[in-house]
């Protein structure tokens, strides 16, 4: 052991004098200054959105602690894109605010976002200094957004008639707009100059007027339906019907786009539109279809052009409607007409009101029987009908052209296990 703490001695009384070394060093460059810094609770308020409008006010909550020092002020600083340096823009006095709900002092820094470019980056720095001193920052980064959004009318189609045809009371006229043009929804450094960053779109309503009438609301929409709201371009298409008792006036629609905050709309008004008289339809043709035997003969099938009987050897591309079963005491109404070829024919198709249907019959025009074919969903566009019934009112459209009927029907006599005659009153030009 004598042996050990001989060798080893010089080495323990080096190592004791780079420690006491050590210690006069840290001595000289650190000392203590004041007290422990602010206190702020890490659960305050302070997360703003991604994106403001000039003179729109950006709440920043702080929330306090029980401090060491008390709080001197509260210091607001602002950097905005691309200057590299924050001022001073607010210096407020400190004022206990007990909050029973957050159990803390609180503070709500309102600030009011200052004119700067669209997409410029704003820095707020919210600092609070204490009376030793002492400070602590938190901060708040998002972009100047414009608030205004535009709206452009991009064309107008009415989906109830030929586009060569008059546009009357009942037609759906389709409108495609577009919004926020070349607008974004966020950005960062790498979008492009061209590109404008808007505030999210709340809703677009729809207005009409008539004549000297005052214009009214038609209808309103979220933007978008369904999902996350947004600033960027939307394209999209509104549907306006024309109003009733329109005719021989002038009908102006107007759309305004709305954005809920900060409160702002912008509006374009389409072209007006003077709708004309519907066109009536003949008197009702009471027609019979006869189906004998096990292949129907020479009378069950209909052409709902010349409004004659087909014989069975007949075209079938002229076969309309046909009786093709009565097995089990229904009836089946089916169009024959054939899908294939070059190019493919459309067969008639038929569009079967569930409701509504006799008051429809009574006051069909042309114009009213051709929109509510074309507005029925595709689904119920059809070429067969099973089971058919007395007072049924069924829309055909004819051979994919723009030639419509609408037929009831009126009777149903069934002379044996197979035989059937079938009478119809059909409407049509």
């Amino acid at each position: 052991m004598k042996h050990f703490l001989t060798r080893f001695t010089p080495l323990l009384l080096a190592a004791a004098g780079l420690l006491t070394s050590c210690t006069k060093e840290l001595d000289t460059y650190y000392t203590e200054v004041g007290p422990q810094f602010p206190t702020v609770l890490n659960n305050s308020n302070f997360t703003p959105a991604t994106k403001y409008a000039v003179g729109e006010i950006v709440p920043l909550e702080l929330n306090f602690a029980a401090q060491t020092a008390p709080v001197r002020e509260i210091l607001v600083l602002q950097k905005i894109e691309p200057s590299p340096d924050s001022v001073v823009v607010q210096t407020i006095p400190y004022q206990p605010a007990f909050s029973r709900l957050k159990r803390a002092d609180t503070l709500v820094v309102r600030y009011v976002v200052p004119p700067a470019a669209n997409k410029a980056q704003i820095r707020v720095d919210v600092r609070v200094v204490s009376q030793n001193g002492q400070s602590r920052t938190r901060s708040a980064f998002f972009r100047v957004a414009e608030a205004t959004p535009t709206i452009r009318i991009n064309r107008a189609t009415n989906v109830t008639a030929p586009a060569a045809g008059p546009v009357v009371a009942g037609d759906v006229v389709r409108y495609n707009l577009t919004l926020n043009v070349n607008g974004v929804t966020a950005a960062t450094t790498t979008t492009p100059a061209t590109s404008i960053l808007y505030k999210d779109l709340d809703s677009l309503v729809t207005y009409v007027k008539v004549g000297a009438a005052a214009e009214r609301r038609l209808l309103r929409q979220r933007l978008p339906v369904v999902g996350a709201q947004t600033g960027a371009a939307t394209t999209l298409d509104v549907d306006a019907t024309i109003p009733a008792g329109s005719a021989g006036q002038a009908v102006t629609f107007r759309f305004e786009a709305k954005v809920r905050t900060p409160a702002r709309t912008a509006s374009a008004t389409a072209d007006a539109l003077t709708p004309a008289p519907p066109t009536a339809l003949a008197a009702a043709r009471a027609l019979t279809l006869t189906y004998a035997g096990t292949t129907g003969g020479d009378q069950a099938a209909l052409d709902l052009t010349t409004f004659t009987t087909v014989p069975a050897a007949g075209p079938a591309g002229t076969k309309d409607v046909a009786i093709t079963n009565t097995a089990s005491n229904a009836v089946r109404l089916q169009a024959l007409n054939p899908t294939t070829g070059t190019p493919a024919p459309t067969p008639t198709r038929f569009v079967r009101l569930t409701t509504g249907g006799a008051a429809a019959y009574t006051s069909a025009t042309l114009n009213s029987i051709r929109q509510t074919f074309l507005t029925a969903p595709t689904a119920n566009q059809v070429t067969t009908l099973d089971n058919v019934v007395v007072g049924d009112v069924v829309i055909a459209r004819v051979r994919g052209l723009d030639q419509y009927a609408i037929f009831t029907v009126t009777g149903i006599n069934r002379t044996s296990a197979t035989d059937v005659a079938v009478t119809l009153a059909v409407k049509a030009l």
